[in-house]
């Protein structure tokens, strides 16, 4: 049930509301939340894999793809989020917002399900990888730059 409020939430950024609930989020629940995420992204690929007809498959195979595969994904995943979180800490600084990689990170990480549906009615009318992935971008960033204007500029002594 905490899933399903974390994804609600996750689809409501950047409103207050949402960042505030999303924010009070433990480490563990987050995690978990990020690999929901990376097995619902790699659905398509499974239904694809077992819906091709007349290819044998092999056990080892499977194995790997079914296995190997989703934990590849998620470090992609974090390692992708760390990534972003280092350009919105940067934005963050040159705005004068007083923000933290550790939120940063977190609302990174909440924040990938609104771009990655976007990307993915992108590809469905694009149907071009580059397009897709600059959609997403483009997604990512507009809801990080709304949270980061509703901070307040830091203080000068």
């Amino acid at each position: 049930m905490k899933l399903f409020h974390i994804y609600t939430n996750a689809l409501r950024l950047p409103k207050k509301k949402a960042r505030i609930y999303l924010n009070k989020t433990n480490l563990t629940e987050t995690l978990l939340y990020l690999f929901s995420l990376v097995i619902f992204i790699n659905v398509p690929g499974f239904t694809e894999l077992f819906l091709k007809e007349g290819r044998e498959m092999d056990g080892l195979f499977l194995l790997q793809y079914l296995v190997l595969g989703p934990f590849f994904s998620a470090f992609i995943v974090l390692a992708g989020i760390s990534v972003m979180t280092i350009i919105l800490v940067g934005l963050a600084r040159m705005t004068q917002r007083n923000l933290k990689y550790q939120y940063l990170w977190k609302m990174a990480a909440f924040s990938l399900p609104l771009p990655i549906l976007a990307a993915l009615l992108g590809n469905l009318i694009l149907g071009k990888d580059f397009l897709t992935s600059l959609v997403f971008l483009i997604v990512f960033f507009i809801i990080h730059i709304k949270m980061i204007m509703d901070f307040p500029k830091r203080k000068h002594n």
